[in-house]
């Protein structure tokens, strides 16, 4: 009896485990946008800050 009982909890671990890491990777990724993505930023640093 004993036996069944430790195997239920290991296999409760191992399950609620699985499940945690599929959760964690199924997650949106932020994207980091940087000044290379941004075409305004670039145009304001070869004119400065005057507006188009």
């Amino acid at each position: 009896m004993l036996y069944l009982l430790l195997v239920l909890i290991i296999g409760a671990a191992i399950y609620f485990g699985w499940r945690a890491i599929r959760a964690q990777s199924n997650r949106a990724k932020t994207r980091v946008i940087g000044p290379d993505d941004d075409p305004d930023f670039l145009w304001r640093l070869s004119h400065g800050d005057k507006p188009r």
